[in-house]
C-alpha cells in the first residue's frame, strides 16, 4: 500500500501526467479549482505508474472503466487476481494493491463542527450509532473510525453506499490485537478477512479491509525518485512491493 501526500501533488503532474488518457485529461480540466484538478491528476498517473509496476507494462498503454459505484476498474491489460483500491482526502491519498483477493481502503480527515447525528443515518448499523452515542468526550474520532472501516468493507465487497450498508456492522476486535477490527453482514461474521485501522496521523482516520486471514501488509511513502518496480507483486499478499514509487 502507497501512501500520497500534497508535497508530491505538483512534481507528479509534471513528471507523469503525460501518462492520462484523453478522458482522465477531461475529467481534471472539470475540476474548478486547480488544486483539485492536480491532485486527480497526480492520483490517477500514479496509479497507471503502481500498476504499470506491478504488471510490467507502460503506464500510458492501461485502460481503466468505472463501476457502476463510482470506483475505477482496470479494463486493460488482462490481470486475472489483480486487485487495488483508491481513497483520498483532503492532503492524502492512499493506494493499495493485492493478487488474488478482494481490497478496500478508505481514508478521511477528520471536520469539527460536523452534525454527527445526520452523518451516518442509513449507512451505520443500530450497533454502530450506539458505538457513536457512547462514544463520551470524542464521538468523532469513533464516527470517522467507522466510516472508514465500514467504506473499506464495502469497497472490498464491490458493495457501496447506496445498497444497505446498514446491513452491516464493524467494531474492535481486540483478540486479535491492537487497530484490528472484525465486520458481520445481518449478525453473521465476515470470516477469513483481515481488517486493520491505519495510523497515519492524529487527524486521519483510515481502514483496510482484505479477504485474506494472514495478509503481509507494507506501507510504502511515495518519491519521485527513479522507478525501481519488480515486474510482479507476490500473489496473496495484500501492500505494496516495489521499492519507490
Amino acid at each position: 500500500m502507497w501512501v500520497l501526500d500534497d508535497a508530491l501533488i505538483d512534481p507528479a503532474c509534471s513528471t507523469l501526467a503525460h501518462t492520462l488518457s484523453p478522458d482522465e485529461r477531461q475529467r481534471a480540466r472539470a475540476f474548478r479549482q486547480e488544486r483539485h484538478r492536480n491532485g486527480f491528476m497526480a492520483r490517477r498517473s500514479l496509479l497507471r505508474q503502481l500498476i504499470g509496476g506491478y504488471l510490467a507494462c507502460a503506464p500510458e498503454s492501461l485502460r481503466f472503466s468505472i463501476t457502476s459505484f463510482g470506483k475505477p476498474a482496470l479494463q486493460w491489460p488482462p490481470a486475472a487476481g489483480f486487485a487495488f483500491s483508491v481513497s483520498h482526502t483532503e492532503g492524502m491519498a492512499l493506494l493499495a494493491f493485492a493478487w488474488d483477493c478482494r481490497i478496500g481502503v478508505d481514508v478521511e480527515r477528520r471536520i469539527d463542527g460536523l452534525d454527527l447525528a445526520c452523518i451516518g443515518r442509513g449507512v451505520f448499523s443500530p450497533p454502530e450509532e450506539e458505538m457513536v452515542d457512547r462514544a463520551g468526550a470524542d464521538p468523532a474520532a469513533v464516527l470517522f473510525s467507522l466510516w472508514t472501516r465500514k467504506e473499506a468493507l464495502l469497497k472490498a465487497l464491490d458493495a457501496g453506499l447506496s445498497g444497505a450498508p446498514s446491513a452491516y456492522t464493524t467494531e474492535d476486535d481486540p483478540l486479535r490485537g491492537e487497530s484490528r477490527w472484525r465486520a458481520t453482514h445481518n449478525g453473521t461474521a465476515i470470516a477469513g478477512w483481515t481488517c486493520l485501522d491505519l495510523i497515519l496521523g492524529p487527524e486521519v482516520s483510515a481502514a483496510l479491509a482484505v479477504s485474506l486471514e494472514a495478509p503481509s501488509v507494507i506501507l510504502h511513502h511515495c518519491s519521485l525518485s527513479p522507478p525501481a518496480f519488480r515486474s510482479t507483486c507476490p500473489r496473496a499478499h495484500a501492500g505494496g512491493v516495489p521499492d519507490q514509487c
